[in-house]
């Protein structure tokens, strides 16, 4: 579920929800429905432009949006109306963060995603106080920082492992926001 789940994220972040060819429209004067018309028309270039692969690609993800229960459905809409609301250099570090993200294998994935549910268990103090300590490993060589990511996350997490150079936490972009 989790894969469905960041899959129709990227794809409400990435496309358009219009993106899917639309029936007929009313013809009509008012000028934010002929605005609307017009992206109709753009949204049914792009998809007349794709492969036939991309286009099943689009529709399974489509279907799979569309077995998810409301309140998931609310949340991506919300997602997709944040990134829209943002400016084009955000836009493009998220897009590259998400492309980080799909190169990671899935046990990384996976262990990333732990990770940030052990996070999210911390009171915000503690949550504040790792985001601290993770940005002051920017100005470490890799070694210093795997050793501290280590030692965080004993004293964060009361474990030790799963840290190693293969594992680090959260990588450059971490869990510091």
């Amino acid at each position: 579920m989790n894969a469905i789940r960041i899959t129709c994220i990227l794809v409400l972040f990435l496309l358009p929800v219009s993106a899917f060819p639309a029936g007929p429209t009313e013809e009509t004067n008012t000028p934010a429905l002929a605005a609307t018309d017009t992206l109709e028309q753009k949204d049914r270039q792009r998809w007349q432009q794709l492969s036939p692969e991309q286009k099943e690609k689009l529709r399974e993800r489509y279907r799979q949006y569309q077995q998810l229960p409301s309140e998931q459905k609310q949340n991506l809409q919300k997602n997709l109306e944040r990134f829209q609301g943002m400016d084009s250099q955000k836009q493009a570090q998220l897009k590259e963060r998400f492309k980080r993200w799909q190169q990671l294998s899935p046990e990384r994935q996976e262990n990333l995603r732990r990770m940030f549910q052990k996070y999210q268990k911390l009171d915000p103090e503690q949550q504040n106080r790792l985001r601290q300590e993770l940005h002051k490993l920017r100005g470490m060589s890799t070694r210093e920082q795997m050793q501290r990511k280590r030692e965080l996350h004993r004293d964060f997490f009361g474990t030790r492992g799963g840290m190693g150079p293969s594992r680090q936490m959260g990588g450059s972009g971490g869990m510091s926001r």
